[in-house]
């Protein structure tokens, strides 16, 4: 079931709006904080690599599990070309992180402990000069791992991300 949707330019006044409407959706028990803190970094991510000029889309929908709220946040948006190139290395650079992250999942043996200090003690940074963290959380908070890529069509690149989350694992 859709719960929200935007579809527009991503000014941070527009992403502010947004995400006042997604906290009163989403937040309804204090179990629910954890998901909305992936709402932010979805938000976040949005913000940081839309283009500006042209419209992004975001959508969370919502079902419900075994009694447990699930939520899936989807976001496509154009990216700024001079980011192509900086988003591209950041996805190189953390695809071996995603496959440590997916196949620890699976084993259920992941330290996520272990894995912040290692994102923060690597050289490695994100185009913004962070070191992942809000990708951890993100995959924490995840009933499978995150996808992202980048769309090559139309007339502009673009940046497909997905992640479906529970209140509890």
């Amino acid at each position: 079931m859709g719960l929200a949707s935007f579809e527009g330019k991503p000014s941070t006044h527009n992403l502010d709006v947004l995400l006042e409407h997604l906290e009163e959706v989403v937040v309804q028990r204090m179990e629910d904080r954890r998901i909305f803190r992936s709402v932010i970094e979805c938000v976040q991510n949005l913000e940081r690599h839309a283009d500006p000029l042209r419209s992004a889309q975001f959508k969370l929908l919502g079902r419900s599990l075994n009694g447990e709220p699930r939520f899936k946040i989807r976001s496509l948006n154009a990216i700024r070309l001079e980011d192509v190139p900086v988003v591209e290395r950041w996805m190189r650079q953390y695809s071996s992180l995603q496959e440590i992250t997916a196949s620890s999942m699976k084993d259920g043996e992941l330290d996520w402990r272990n894995l912040y200090r290692e994102c923060l003690n690597t050289s490695i940074r994100t185009p913004r000069g962070g070191a992942g963290l809000g990708w951890v959380s993100l995959a924490k908070a995840a009933v499978a791992l995150p996808q992202i890529r980048i769309i090559h069509a139309g007339d502009r690149p673009k940046l497909f991300f997905s992640v479906e989350v529970a209140c509890t694992r």
